[in-house]
């Protein structure tokens, strides 16, 4: 619910109930602390959004063990991959270099 919205509730609210004074306030108050909260949380996700969308634009400083591993990430790198094909790449070279061992092994 947005915020105006929410600030539309309440005052229907205050006007509709016949409260004593100190309760009216008391909503207010509750209403107030609440609105801060909602802005809080509005900026910190704000924040957290920027600092994972500049964490992504970095590039990723990520080795491999073994030697061979290596120059083929590095070959894919310089390659014309997309990030898709290159986060793929990268997810699966472990994996086949395990597979790869086992073979040998």
């Amino acid at each position: 619910m947005h915020c105006v919205e929410f600030d539309n509730h309440v005052e229907k609210f205050m006007q509709e109930t016949d409260n004593s004074v100190e309760e009216k306030v008391d909503v207010r108050e509750k209403h107030a602390e609440l609105k801060k909260v909602f802005q809080d949380l509005k900026q910190s996700y704000s924040s957290l959004k920027q600092m994972t969308e500049a964490q992504m634009r970095q590039p990723q400083q990520f080795q491999f063990t073994d030697t061979r591993v290596t120059e083929l990430w590095t070959l894919a790198q310089q390659a014309n991959m997309t990030e898709d094909e290159l986060a793929s790449l990268k997810a699966s070279l472990p994996v086949v270099m395990k597979l790869f061992y086992v073979k040998l092994g």
